[in-house]
């Protein structure tokens, strides 16, 4: 089974919101942009330990800009895929929908009490109703839903150190009262005889025994006898049925309990009990189903812990029926989630929080994969972007911030990455840019063949034709096609409108062609000390006594490498212009980022 749908109406951040989601859940955003919200939002449907008082909303809890004198606050659960498990199934059947019996609806509605005529006056002419099947008239949900398709919440504030040493909240508590009851009566009072000796032995020592004595004589006296508590000293408690509750987890090979541990060891503690916990409950059938909530799982925890820690997590959980969903600002923990479990938030004006979900996103298996990789390399910098650039190369990605600051664009104050793409195949991330509605350019090479026509042709035509599937545009006709590939600057023309900025030939050469850009890019390879022959060629392009040969300096930027000269002419190129097309597609994604 899973949770494949959430729709939230009016509620606290949210004035509609609809996501689809798959399996686990990462959920990423700013601060204050309701991932905590979404949470409790879950918890107002299923949360059976969750109190009417607070499922009854008070005004703040309703969307800022309602202007709908009676609001009324909508959340719906949507559950699929839970035919193959009979328990699952004979849960939710009574609340399947009408329009399509594959999915399972549990909802929470607050309006205005149906006997309250004209415009509500105040937080108690609100009622709350929570139900299934999408019909409020077939009745609430049952307890026996929430105690077996359940919430649990790990807080982000969560101290794992007191609720682990507490008995009552402790996971460990049901594990070692099963572990218990398995244990002979006999075993547990010989156990219980010897920790009484071995008590016996510590507490008889001379100067332990008269502490004890000064110290219960003080106690006495203080409370006087009708109060006094018969302090004693003890290793454990001797009572049998007491004895093994005194049983801690403890670390580094048990010389030290958790009190000792760092705050992400104990987290980590924490987290593993919780998941035994939640699966010997669906051993005994208490639970068939859960949804584990874990507000910013990367709190004390190292950049490489983390994805080690998720990554088998998100992996081994794949067959378990348990739903984990997470919200982070760590774009470690989103670099190892599959992609299609990946939701992010935003404020967007008037519409208040907006959630993108990409579980949606249809690629073939082969481009999700190239996708997935460059998340997990680039530890998944994009999905916490305003704004990205996609690039061709390194030596792209090396310039496009020199020359943004050049311009007076701060990249990092905007929040636009640079994407390298490393080649041309540009439309697994421009879909994945549309499916996260984040603004972007892209530039590329316009890659003239002697002979031919360009590379660049039938590259910006097909980004355009994307581009307008994916915004439900018209298609271009063959017709279109033909007279653009003709007529090579309206081509441009119309990609530039697309967001999309070519050059004439290839970036370097660009670079060679552009005012003092040029001379800085001769000066970094001229002191590569190449032969006499290149390097009379370098000075005579300097010196302007012959045009450039673009094939003889592409084949001495090639004999560089690449990454080696764009490092070189990034250092070089601080303060100068960038070629036209770079500074147009700088200045167009800006402008769309802060608009």
């Amino acid at each position: 089974m899973r949770l494949s749908r959430v729709q939230i109406k009016n509620f606290r951040n949210f004035k509609s919101l609809d996501i689809p989601l798959s399996g686990n859940t990462v959920i990423v955003g700013e601060n204050r942009v309701g991932k905590s919200n979404f949470l409790f939002a879950l918890r107002l449907v299923l949360d059976a330990s969750l109190p009417d008082s607070a499922r009854q909303l008070k005004q703040t809890d309703i969307w800022d800009e309602c202007t709908d004198p009676n609001p009324t606050v909508e959340i719906h659960l949507d559950f699929s895929d839970f035919d193959s498990d009979e328990a699952i199934l004979a849960l939710l059947t009574d609340y399947r929908l009408a329009e399509d019996h594959t999915i399972s609806r549990l909802s929470y509605v607050y309006r205005k009490k149906p006997e309250v005529s004209g415009e509500a006056q105040s937080e108690t002419d609100y009622e709350f109703k929570v139900y299934g099947a999408g019909d409020e008239s077939r009745g609430g949900i049952s307890n026996s839903v929430r105690n077996k398709i359940c919430i649990e919440i790990l807080h982000a504030l969560r101290d794992a150190e007191t609720e682990l040493g507490n008995w009552q909240t402790s996971p460990l508590r049901p594990l070692l009262d099963d572990a218990i009851s398995k244990v002979p009566k006999e075993t547990i009072i010989e156990v219980a005889k010897n920790v009484e000796d071995a008590t016996a032995q510590v507490t008889n020592i001379t100067s332990i025994k008269d502490l004890e004595s000064s110290l219960t004589s003080k106690i006495s006296t203080l409370t006087g006898p009708m109060n006094d508590v018969n302090a004693k000293f003890g290793i454990a408690p001797t009572n049998p049925q007491r004895l093994f509750r005194s049983v801690r987890m403890l670390i580094d090979n048990g010389k030290r309990g958790i009190s000792d541990a760092s705050l992400g060891s104990a987290n980590l503690v924490l987290l593993t009990l919780k998941l035994a916990e939640y699966e010997w409950l669906r051993t005994k059938n208490d639970q068939n189903f859960t949804i584990m909530c874990i507000e910013e799982p990367e709190a004390h925890l190292h950049p490489h812990l983390q994805r080690t820690v998720f990554k088998k997590l998100f992996e081994s959980s794949k067959d378990e029926p348990l739903c984990l969903l997470m919200t982070t600002h760590s774009p470690n923990i989103a670099s190892v989630a599959q992609l299609n479990s990946i939701v992010v938030l935003k404020q967007e004006n008037g519409l208040g929080t907006v959630g993108h979900s990409l579980a949606s996103l249809a690629l073939q298996p082969e481009l999700m994969e190239d996708l997935q990789r460059y998340l997990d390399t680039t530890r998944a910098e994009i999905l916490f972007a305003k704004g990205v650039i996609f690039v061709e190369g390194d030596a792209e990605e090396a310039l496009m911030p020199v020359f943004s600051k050049t311009l007076n664009i701060n990249l990092d104050d905007l929040g636009i990455s640079v994407c390298n793409v490393g080649g041309v195949n540009f439309d697994p991330y421009v879909r994945l840019a549309r499916s996260l509605s984040l603004p972007f350019c892209i530039i590329t090479d316009w890659d003239p063949l002697t002979g031919k026509q360009p590379l660049g042709i039938n590259r910006l035509l097909s980004l355009i034709q994307l581009n307008n599937e994916l915004k439900n545009e018209e298609q271009m006709s063959e017709t279109e096609k033909q007279e653009l590939s003709n007529d090579e600057e309206k081509l441009k023309s119309l990609g530039m409108e697309n967001g999309i900025f070519c050059n004439n030939s290839t970036l370097e050469i660009e670079v060679a062609e552009t005012p003092e850009l040029g001379t800085a890019l001769l000066e970094v390879i001229q002191a590569q000390n190449f032969g006499s022959v290149r390097q009379q060629r370098i000075e005579s392009w300097k010196n302007g006594e012959s045009p450039i040969n673009g094939e003889q300096l592409l084949s001495m930027i090639s004999d560089i490498g690449k990454g080696r000269l764009a490092g070189k002419l990034s250092e070089a190129s601080i303060g100068l212009n960038p070629p036209e097309y770079i500074k147009v597609a700088l200045e167009y994604i800006s402008n769309n980022v802060q608009s």
